[in-house]
């Protein structure tokens, strides 16, 4: 009311003294005499048919004026609540010590807190189960609700950078220091959209450390007691997090738009694109996100580890299950090739190497349970390598746990697809049909649905050039037809009776490369053509 009475007496001053000028300027009279307070008075007393109206108006304005602002001094000032000590107003900077912050209350409150979950009140209400804690361009952060703009939040402006903490750290601020960090409480006030924010400089009590767990997160226990009228506190451990990321039941949640999230789902998607190991490391570059669209680009350096950087380009779609890379968008640039020295690094070791590591000779294949539990390389009678745990052996078989992306695939093969074992120390196991080399024997051909070769001792003998030319005559004809699935959906049947679905990726005289879905992208897998007994497409 005080405010809208000031607003109608201003408009009707200015309203009214503009007709008093305009109409003495008519009439030829002096304007002067209208500008100033009641210097017009005789003037308008002389003239009332020309200026009593607006002199009328003019007066009222006045009253107006009057009465508004005596009203708003009258609610601002001497009805004015009484400020709870302690309470920081907006711009203030002399914040003190509430009674509750040095109280026994407190001091309870923080000893049954301690060593468990983070909890507490912020604003009078206790602090969500959910709340996330972040770490990000030194800021600690206790935030809560599921909204872009936090309900309710805590900012400790700490100046530690998530990149330099490797090692823990430990901050004490008692209520008398003036030194400490600031601290910012946000909250929405009911009916209204945007947060309402306090700045604490002091008199506050604040007890925290913090140590790296690696990958970006960080162990930390709190206890802060601050110094507002709601009795505000904090008291416990958590785990916080150097990126805005948000997690459901321990899992990053896809739905929650975010450049991070699309960050994170592209660096997953592309430790797929890669072999086990393959890759160095991967740094986002650019994130571009469309929240009315839903749709998203990601750019990213990937450096691998023969010395090859590519920048790989995809693009990112909503979908039902979250956030996921939009099939077929990945586009790849190579910035620099692999050096001699890396590639030679990444191909593994070479004849020499392997002729000075020790050998251990095992008498059967069951044996190698003795060495479940260890990573190790395995080494399969078509030269391929795969590294990876093994986590279980029997008489006839071995399994691999192998590492993709964030998480693991489990890896089985057969006894007599195992060359050799190597241990992480390069010892080099030699299984019983291993010979002295370490290569195995390879078992007589039979013959394969698929390629259509008659076994070895089936062909002509003779002329060696003829036996060569027949063998570099070019795949059968039954190869060529399964070449045009390339790029289909296609089922293999392999001559053990495993079956596999996926995407034909590449077929050649010595195996096939099929891509099967996993996660948010696929993951290839390669089988020798003499282990394949038919390849269908799938419907």
């Amino acid at each position: 009311m005080a405010e809208w009475l000031i607003v109608a007496g201003i408009s009707l001053l200015i309203m009214a003294t503009v007709g008093l000028v305009r109409q003495a300027g008519a009439h030829g009279h002096s304007t002067l005499l209208f500008l100033l307070p009641l210097a017009g008075w005789r003037q308008v007393q002389e003239h009332w048919g020309h200026y009593g109206l607006l002199a009328l108006l003019r007066v009222l304005g006045l009253v107006c004026l009057l009465t508004g602002a005596g009203l708003f001094y009258v609610q601002r000032v001497m009805l004015a609540p009484a400020v709870a000590p302690g309470q920081v107003l907006r711009g203030a900077t002399d914040t003190v010590a509430t009674s509750f912050v040095q109280s026994p209350e407190a001091s309870l409150l923080m000893v049954r807190g301690e060593g468990k979950p983070l909890a507490g009140r912020l604003r009078g209400a206790a602090l969500d189960a959910a709340a996330r804690v972040t770490l990000i361009n030194g800021v600690l952060s206790v935030q809560e609700g599921e909204g872009f703009l936090p309900e309710r939040s805590l900012s400790i402006l700490l100046g530690w950078p998530a990149e330099d903490l490797d090692e823990r750290r430990t901050l004490l601020v008692d209520s008398a220091q003036s030194d400490g960090p600031e601290i910012h409480l946000s909250w929405t006030p009911d009916g209204q959209s945007y947060p309402e924010t306090r700045i604490f400089k002091q008199g506050y009590r604040l007890e925290l450390a913090l140590a790296p767990l690696g990958d970006g997160r960080f162990s930390g226990a709190l206890q802060l007691a601050l110094p507002d009228s709601a009795k505000s506190y904090l008291v416990g451990d958590f785990t916080a997090h150097a990126d805005h990321l948000r997690y459901r039941d321990g899992r990053v949640d896809l739905f929650f738009d975010h450049p991070d999230t699309l960050a994170w789902v592209a660096r997953q998607y592309l430790h797929t694109q890669y072999p086990d190991g393959a890759v160095q490391s991967i740094r986002v570059e650019n994130v571009n996100l469309s929240r009315a669209d839903g749709r998203g680009q990601v750019q990213a350096r990937v450096a691998l580890r023969d010395g090859t950087v590519e920048r790989r380009r995809m693009a990112l779609e909503e979908t039902s299950a979250g956030w996921a890379v939009t099939p077929g968008s990945l586009d790849r640039q190579v910035l620099s090739g692999a050096s001699e020295d890396r590639f030679r690094e990444a191909r593994g070791p070479d004849r020499a190497d392997l002729a000075a590591a020790p050998v251990r000779r095992l008498d059967a294949f069951a044996e190698l349970v003795a060495y479940t539990g260890q990573p190790v390389t395995v080494v399969e009678s078509t030269g391929q390598t795969r590294e990876g745990r093994l986590t279980r052996v029997t008489g006839d078989r071995l399994w691999l746990t192998l590492r993709l992306g964030a998480g693991e695939a489990e890896w089985t093969l057969g006894a007599e697809r195992v060359r050799e074992v190597r241990l992480a120390d390069g010892t080099r196991l030699l299984l019983p049909a291993a010979g002295p080399g370490g290569d195995q024997a390879e078992p007589p051909s039979t013959g394969s649905p698929l390629t259509g070769k008659p076994p070895a001792d089936a062909r002509p003998q003779g002329n060696g050039d003829a036996a060569r030319a027949s063998d570099d005559a070019g795949p059968a004809p039954v190869l060529d037809g399964a070449k045009q699935l390339i790029g289909r959906r296609v089922t293999v049947t392999l001559t053990s009776g495993e079956q596999h679905q996926g995407l034909l990726r590449g077929l050649d005289q010595r195996q096939l490369t099929l891509a099967v879905p996993m996660g948010a992208g696929s993951m290839e897998y390669f089988f020798p053509i003499e282990d394949i007994d038919t390849l269908k497409e799938t419907p």
